[in-house]
């Protein structure tokens, strides 16, 4: 079984917890996740099984899109409701100011990774070490908030949508807001609605699926790798690739970069590069002597 299910994982659930699962209901190894969920969060979570696996960091680099519903007035040691609570105040927020310090938050800008990650340091997340009770100053990096739309405002709670880069963790994004307005704030409940093309619509229950409804619900490798680019090489320049040799693209299509590589026939071989002199060399490819 080779391919990526699309499952809405359950809130108290790990990622890695969901591997696990599937591991069991279809009893094979090779099973990952494609971007880590909160355990808090619901949501889009693809799996990827078999030969997917070598594709997993081509689908996780791809945008996000979250729905947060947010209480200000209350700051926790991990960003959300599951931890321990640093700061409360009442507080009663005002549409305008927070209409006007979301759009602060609008493109690109620096934002430090929070210690409840899975961000590793010496070869274990960082999560790992606060239990320890060990702490680790993070340096800032750039992420890019591409939309910000505010769907629910009363009281103390908001709730908003965001669509980001990679490597955006909404739980600091919720924090940073809330500094901006001169309070603490806290994510009460987090889902992500997208991950590249791939919806909310049509995703996988894995607490009640079995192996006949993974079948049925696997979706081929090419499919969550649509944003990139596709070339199609004759049988000759398939076996090269194949065999580690290097194909020569001129003259054919204006591409550079990461590629999608299919056969003659449109038979998906894996991922490649095109470099600067149009030389197509191989990066992930999928085991399949028959090509």
């Amino acid at each position: 079984m080779n391919g990526f299910l699309l499952i809405d994982k359950p809130s108290g659930r790990s990622s890695a917890s969901c591997v696990y699962s599937l591991r069991k209901i279809l009893k094979i190894k090779k099973i990952g996740h494609c971007g880590t969920l909160d355990p808090l969060a619901t949501g889009v979570l693809p799996l990827c099984i078999g030969e997917a696996t070598k594709f997993s960091n081509y689908v996780s680099d791809q945008s996000k899109e979250y729905e947060v519903e947010i209480l200000f007035g209350l700051q926790t040691s991990t960003g959300d409701l599951e931890g321990e609570e640093i700061y409360k105040k009442p507080f009663k927020l005002s549409k305008k100011a927070l209409m006007k310090s979301l759009k602060k938050f609008q493109g690109a800008h620096q934002q430090v990774p929070p210690m409840f990650s899975a961000i590793k340091y010496k070869g274990k997340p960082l999560y790992a070490w606060v239990r320890k009770g060990v702490y680790f100053s993070r340096q800032s990096r750039e992420v890019r908030i591409f939309n910000i739309e505010l769907l629910f405002c009363q009281g103390d709670k908001a709730k908003i949508r965001v669509s980001c880069s990679k490597g955006t963790y909404i739980r600091a994004l919720i924090e940073d807001l809330g500094e901006d307005l001169s309070t603490g704030a806290t994510v009460i409940d987090l889902r992500r609605t997208r991950v590249g093309d791939v919806t909310k619509d049509n995703l996988v229950d894995l607490e009640s699926v079995d192996i006949e409804e993974c079948r049925k619900a696997l979706v081929p490798y090419d499919t969550l790798l649509r944003h990139i680019p596709e070339i199609h090489l004759d049988k000759i320049d398939t076996k090269k690739i194949r065999n580690g040799q290097l194909v020569d693209y001129n003259a054919r299509q204006d591409i550079k970069g990461i590629v999608r590589i299919y056969a003659d026939k449109g038979l998906f071989v894996g991922i490649g590069s095109i470099d600067s002199s149009n030389i197509v060399s191989a990066k992930r490819l999928l085991s399949n002597p028959s090509i």
